[in-house]
């Protein structure tokens, strides 16, 4: 029961942030979005220099909850 209840509040805060984000301003989307595109163009050259070490599997990528 404790489980579904977790299950539930966290579907419950994804849809409210959901909601939230539907709220935002156009230009806001826009600005955050161009904000990505900076990110990943920055980040283009690292992970072409990786992805050989990536593919090969010399590379572990962590993913931690938050």
């Amino acid at each position: 029961m404790k489980e579904d209840s977790e299950v539930a509040k966290f579907y419950r805060r994804k849809e409210q942030q959901r909601k939230a984000r539907a709220k935002r301003p156009v230009s806001e989307k826009l600005a955050i979005a161009s904000r990505l595109r900076d990110v990943q163009q920055k980040l283009a050259p690292a992970r072409a220099a990786n992805k050989p070490k990536r593919a090969s599997g010399k590379i572990e990528i962590w993913i931690t909850p938050q």
